[in-house]
């Protein structure tokens, strides 16, 4: 919708209602255009269009189990057996707001707006479900020294409990249950810098701060909610799904390795979820993968990978010639007619494999090339160097087959090389998270490889990229991701295992050995969050994941931190906004396993529901409220 109207401010506003498990979603447009899409559709059907009578103004949105009712007085919205109410009061500058005038509301098609001098406040019915934002015209004459300020008077039957970290908000019920939420915040202005948000409630009200002190206007505020919870139809307790996650396009797979196969005991599976056309919402599987030759204790899923119509599940313990362990990496090619229950479509692995090598501990795909990770692979003589093995699809399609290049570091005995990799394009990226660095031990290290202009030979690193001052046990590189001339990696040991990620930036004269370009870290952050246990890039976008973190009083519920790039570059920064799931419990371990795609991110909770294990989808969301359906 932003795209659409020229507004001097746009505050979004979202809450998810979770009164069991979060539900009905978008797709992973950018929250511009799925409101724009939206608001079109909704002024186009009339479904979404607003009833008068000489009282007040009703919006009935029955795809979305709502009713809003709006009167001069605010809105209430119902859903079910809950009723919140929100008035808006005015807006400023830190604590001198300006009153809100009196307003009717105005109806037009599928819209309201409540029209009071400079400020306009609007909400759009659509598919997508009730959208709220604000036209600020003029900026507000208070002291420039104090942030821009929003007021809403809130009511009803829930009491509102901020976040630590302000960026979001529980409305719990009279037992501390918190049926509905609202969502972080994120703030940009017109040149797409980051801005700093922060949500506050005082008494009965909810303050939405911004600091636009030296924002270009607009300024959008658009916060990054829980669309959809993904679980196995088959699922059970202890088959960790959500240990692994993948998201591509319009597509997530999701490893439980632990998984009964018939009467295999561990021998574990991944699970495709295609978005509906409706959106993501709570919801089974589209399809289950297995390995043909599975057998019990493979732990296959323990690491999965997606690009395109392409899958690459690595099985760490499989059994290859004989050798317990020695480790396979499996791909899958999305049938004509999509995806659906089905064996591999080859297997991969190393020429030299051996006895607990654990080939496809770590998987990673672009294009038509996968590389898979062998932490504890002889090389050398050196036990538990480590080793990654780049596979490239024949001409023909993917076949079984062995490696076409094996990666090395040059390291020495338990490194663990190999213990997570990625490939974007040309560009492969190892970590190494047990390298002894400068004398100090389990610093660790990553690797870059850069692809010859012949194709890719076994070779060593074409960089090593270490943490300038680290104190040893960061064990950097225990997660990597890398996406166009950028390479992120986590260091979960880093201050006590609190936890952080490193960005590298790859040099205008190509990668060579450096030390960091910008450290990630927690605004919330405590000793054994472990932040960087799992780290994952698209664009601009960074996340992170700390499932260690503790929520309220569950320990190791988890949570995922989402860094955006500001306009200069990367530089020191905590995150933009905090992912926690909406119904999470101790030992969930939300963000074990994290993937973003676009605006879209997939996180991964294994212990969730007694480590039957879950994934998680969020995203952009202009939606003000959304249906709620199921139990946790």
């Amino acid at each position: 919708m932003l795209n659409r109207l020229t507004l001097a401010l746009a505050i979004v506003s979202t809450f998810s209602f979770s009164l069991f498990a979060s539900s009905t979603a978008k797709s992973s447009l950018p929250a511009s255009a799925q409101s724009a899409i939206s608001a079109t559709l909704g002024a186009d059907s009339q479904a979404y269009k607003v009833h008068s009578s000489k009282t007040e103004i009703t919006a009935i949105n029955s795809a979305q189990d709502l009713s809003t009712h709006f009167t001069s007085r605010g809105i209430e919205v119902n859903s079910g057996n809950a009723r919140w109410n929100l008035a808006f009061l005015g807006y400023g500058r830190g604590q001198i707001l300006q009153a809100a005038q009196p307003a009717a509301p105005v109806a037009n098609s599928n819209r309201v707006e409540y029209r009071r001098g400079a400020v306009t406040e609007w909400y759009a019915n659509g598919p997508a479900g009730l959208e709220q934002g604000f036209t600020i015209t003029q900026r507000s004459a208070n002291s420039q020294n104090e942030p821009l300020t929003i007021a809403l008077a809130l009511s009803g039957d829930l009491a509102a409990v901020a976040d630590q970290d302000g960026q979001g908000l529980s409305l719990n019920d009279r037992s501390g249950n918190a049926l509905l939420r609202y969502a972080g915040l994120t703030a940009y202005d017109q040149t797409g810098r980051q801005l700093q948000g922060r949500m506050q409630v005082e008494g009965g009200k909810l303050l939405l701060h911004v600091d636009d002190s030296s924002a270009r206007y607009p300024i959008t505020v658009d916060p990054t909610v829980q669309l959809a919870k993904l679980s196995a139809t088959d699922g059970a307790t202890g088959a960790w799904l959500g240990y692994s996650i993948a998201i591509s396009g319009s597509t997530i797979v999701v490893g439980a390795p632990q998984a009964t196969v018939g009467s295999n005991t561990y021998q574990g599976a991944a699970y495709v979820f295609v978005e509906p056309k409706a959106g993501w919402m709570n919801m089974p599987q589209t399809a289950k993968l297995t390995a043909s030759d599975g057998a019990p204790y493979n732990y296959f899923g323990n690491s999965v990978s997606i690009d395109g119509s392409t899958i690459v599940v690595g099985a760490m313990d499989a059994v290859v010639n004989g050798n317990p362990g020695q480790g396979a990496a499996y791909v899958f090619a999305e049938p004509t007619g999509g995806w659906a229950n089905g064996n591999e479509t080859a297997k991969l692995t190393a020429s030299d494999g051996g006895l607990d090598d654990f080939l496809g501990y770590s998987v990673s795909i672009s294009g038509s090339t996968v590389v898979a990770g062998e932490p504890h692979a002889t090389v050398n003589s050196n036990f538990d160097q480590g080793a990654a093995y780049v596979y490239v699809e024949p001409t023909g399609g993917w076949v079984g087959s062995t490696e076409t290049a094996k990666l090395t570091s040059g390291g020495s005995t338990g490194d663990q090389f190999g213990q997570s990799v990625s490939i974007n394009g040309s560009t492969i990226a190892v970590g190494a998270p047990y390298v002894e660095v400068g004398g100090k031990f389990t610093q660790g290290a990553a690797y870059v490889f850069t692809e010859p202009s012949g194709g890719w030979v076994d070779m060593t690193p074409t960089a090593e990229l270490t943490v300038a001052s680290g104190p040893g046990g960061e064990y950097f590189g225990t997660s990597i991701a890398t996406s166009g001339s950028t390479v992120v990696a986590g260091a979960p040991g880093t201050n006590s295992f609190a936890g952080a990620a490193y960005v590298f930036t790859e040099p205008s004269g190509g990668w060579a050995n450096m030390t960091q370009t910008a450290t990630l870290t927690s605004s919330t952050g405590v000793a054994d969050d472990l932040l960087g246990s799992s780290v994952s890039i698209s664009g601009t976008t960074v996340v992170v994941g700390a499932d260690h973190a503790i929520i309220g009083s569950a320990t190791w519920a988890g949570a995922s931190y989402l860094f955006v790039m500001p306009a200069g570059g990367w530089t020191n920064m905590t995150q933009n906004s905090r992912l926690v799931v909406s119904h999470g419990s101790a030992n969930t371990d939300f963000g074990v396993s994290v993937s973003v795609y676009g605006n879209t991110v997939a996180i991964g909770g294994y212990g969730y529901s007694s480590y039957t294990g879950a994934g998680f989808v969020f995203g952009n969301s202009s939606r003000l409220v959304h249906k709620t359906a199921g139990t946790p």
